[in-house]
């Protein structure tokens, strides 16, 4: 099954913000004391996690979100942003009255993580008709509210496939998305349900193809045929899980941008997140296309702990092309 994408640049509206990671070893115990291992200071937020993956992964990104305040934060962001010269970020508005959102990472050597946000004024800008112009796909978090479903109304008017994330079958981006990558933490916070009865509401709702992610547990997808397939996740040397989400967002986005078959979308979105959590920060692990087609091609799978496992023995993708081709190759 493959649902290719028409040429254009991957738009990804969502949240900006500055990650604070401090990399400990275990939680201390309450009024106890503990150890830190490193203090670092990331650019951050799923939008900016994702756009900057995809674009070290050789795709035209454009990325828009809430706006950067005129502050300490702000400038981090913006002047990290610069490095970026091939990711469009001419969309982020910086307005002097809004404090830069944050968040305080706790990451420990577990692969779990304690996010603590600070975000007193998330306001965005709608995205405009000439936002869309030009765009493949828009892929779009639930967090800036209206004009989150705004912006994935108008893409659906023009046609504009969209992948939302963290969306529940009732919520209005449900309607509008094509796809919907969902965390386990997500549905267990919220107490939507088990995974079949989550993706089941949500293709009623319209969408053509949910995956649920489960972190080392790998991920299953359900897609509007009635099918579902289970993808272990990939054995890994873990530093920090911030942004492994949104890797697995931009590894499928790339998917779908070659026009992969879908189960070789997911393996390598699986793969992308395995590469990311190697580095420290929300997307500090991916460096480009080729190193995560070398991992996937020597990477070994973890042993299933939820699910059945897919056709044993089976661990190795389609063969990925390279950054400057648009198609994937005949594979026999």
């Amino acid at each position: 099954m493959t649902f290719p994408l028409s040429p254009g640049k991957i738009l990804c509206y969502g949240v900006l913000c500055v990650d604070q990671i401090l990399r400990i070893p275990l939680h201390p115990d309450s009024d106890g004391h503990g150890r830190i291992l490193s203090d670092s200071e990331h650019i951050g937020g799923e939008a900016t996690n994702t756009a900057v993956t995809l674009s070290r992964l050789g795709l035209p990104v454009r990325l828009v979100g809430n706006a950067i305040g005129e502050d300490r934060r702000g400038d981090f962001f913006l002047r990290e942003m610069r490095r970026f010269s091939d990711l469009d970020s001419s969309g982020i508005s910086v307005d002097y009255s809004v404090r830069t959102p944050h968040t305080v990472i706790l990451s420990v050597s577990d692969g779990t993580r304690t996010i603590l946000g600070h975000f007193p004024d998330m306001r965005s800008a709608p995205l405009m008709p000439k936002d869309l112009e030009g765009i493949a796909m828009l892929t779009v978090d639930p967090f800036l509210g209206e004009n989150a479903t705004r912006a994935a109304g108008a893409a659906r008017e023009r046609g504009i496939p969209i992948l939302a994330v963290e969306v529940a079958p009732d919520h209005p981006l449900a309607a509008c998305a094509t796809f919907v990558i969902n965390s386990a933490g997500f549905l267990r916070r919220h107490r939507l349900g088990d995974d079949a009865e989550v993706a089941l509401g949500l293709l009623k709702a319209g969408v053509r193809g949910v995956v649920i992610t489960r972190g080392g547990e790998g991920c299953r997808a359900f897609y509007e045929d009635g099918t579902s397939a289970s993808e272990f996740a990939f054995q890994t040397t873990l530093r920090d899980a911030t942004g492994a989400g949104d890797a697995f967002r931009a590894g499928f986005i790339c998917g779908l941008y070659y026009g992969w078959d879908l189960k070789d979308g997911i393996r390598f979105a699986a793969a992308t997140a395995a590469v990311n959590c190697r580095g420290v920060g929300g997307c500090g692990g991916v460096e480009n296309l080729e190193q995560v087609q070398q991992f996937l091609r020597r990477g070994r799978p973890v042993a299933p702990q939820a699910y059945n496992a897919p056709r044993p023995g089976v661990v190795r993708s389609r063969p990925v092309p390279s950054a400057d081709a648009r198609s994937a190759p005949d594979v026999a």
